[in-house]
This record gives C-alpha cells, sequence and structure tokens, in this order.
C-alpha cells in the first residue's frame, strides 16, 4: 500500500494549498491528451488523402522531390497541413479537433486569451521539436506539476479539462480571498510579516 501511494507523488501537486489543488485538478492529464493526439493526427491523415494526394497525383507533381524522396511534393505538403491544422485550430478555437472530443482547451497561463505568438511557439516551434525528438518530449506531462509538457513551457499555456476549468475560477474567486487572509493572520501569530503571494 505504502509503495503505491510512493509511486503516486509524482501525480500529486508539490504544494498543498487549495489554488495548487485547483490547479492539478483542472490540468489535463496525459491520458486525455494522448487521446486528443491521435484524434488529431487521423483527421490530418485523413484530410491528406482527401485533398493532398490526390491533387498532387493529378497535378502530375507525385513523383517530384527535393533531395530526396522523403522531400516529396506530397510529403511536404502534408507537413505544412499538419503544422497549419494544430497553429490555425489552436489560435481560433483554443483547441483541436482531438480537444474538442476529450473535453480539454488550451489557455493562456495568465487565463487571457491566447496570443498569435504564443500559438506559434507552441504548435510550430515546441511541436518540431517534440517531433524531431520522436516525441518523447511529450512525457513530461508525466511529471511536471501542472502536467505541462516542453511545447507548454514554450508559450507559457497550459491543457486544461473543460469541466473543471470553470468550476475552478469560480471556487478560487470565492475561496483564495479567504486563504490569503488565513495566511496572513498565521503569519501575525507566529511573529512572521505577510508576503504577497
Amino acid at each position: 500500500m505504502e509503495s503505491a501511494q510512493k509511486n503516486n507523488v509524482r501525480y500529486q501537486p508539490a504544494q498543498s494549498t487549495l489554488s495548487d489543488k485547483l490547479d492539478y485538478m483542472s490540468s489535463a492529464s496525459f491520458m486525455s491528451r494522448a487521446v486528443a493526439f491521435i484524434i488529431d493526427i487521423l483527421a490530418i491523415w485523413g484530410l491528406s488523402q482527401i485533398i493532398i494526394y490526390p491533387v498532387v497525383q493529378l497535378s502530375g507533381m507525385g513523383d517530384l522531390y527535393f533531395l530526396a524522396p522523403a522531400l516529396s511534393i506530397a510529403n511536404i505538403a502534408s507537413g505544412i497541413l499538419y503544422f497549419a491544422y494544430f497553429v490555425l485550430m489552436t489560435h481560433f478555437t483554443r483547441a483541436t479537433l482531438g480537444k474538442m472530443v476529450t473535453g480539454v482547451t488550451v489557455v493562456s497561463r495568465n487565463a487571457d486569451k491566447l496570443t498569435f505568438t504564443q500559438v506559434i511557439f507552441r504548435e510550430l516551434i515546441g511541436r518540431y521539436i517534440n517531433n524531431f525528438l520522436w516525441y518523447l518530449p511529450y512525457l513530461l506531462v508525466l511529471f511536471t506539476e501542472r502536467r505541462i509538457g516542453l511545447h507548454d513551457y514554450f508559450a507559457d499555456t497550459y491543457v486544461v479539462k473543460n469541466s473543471y476549468y470553470q468550476y475552478k475560477n469560480e471556487i478560487k474567486k470565492r475561496i483564495i480571498k479567504d486563504e490569503e487572509i488565513k495566511y496572513q493572520e498565521d503569519d501575525l501569530y507566529n511573529g512572521r510579516s505577510h508576503v504577497s503571494r
């Protein structure tokens, strides 16, 4: 029983404040993000099969490539579709089709609307690095406190569960003020000056 609890420590927030627990509960799990990614890959593959490959074949460019067969016109167009899909979907809806199905959304750290710069850092630069490194950086979601991936670090973003995120914000508005007041009172009783958080 104790070993099972020790194995689950990495999935718990490092701090035990109510704010940390709410942030952790609202963060999307690795599995929901992995399922969303698989759905997105299938959607992109379907679009490639329906649009890109027929157009390339009909235009007679099916055998053209740059330097190596891996850099064929069809593969380059599929790569552009891949990144355009993630950039445009995240910028305009804060979620791809996979994220919509699994009920998660990309949000900015400060809860403001995602900027296009954030989206580019997350979905273009960060995703390219993840893919270049054989998707291994995605595993950071398992070990970080707020379940943040490498591309989230680049863009100051989080992926949150839609169902919990709204509740978390409402609870924080009502309770965090009381919690901060309690910390101030505890500091006074213990002879410490309160440091604003």
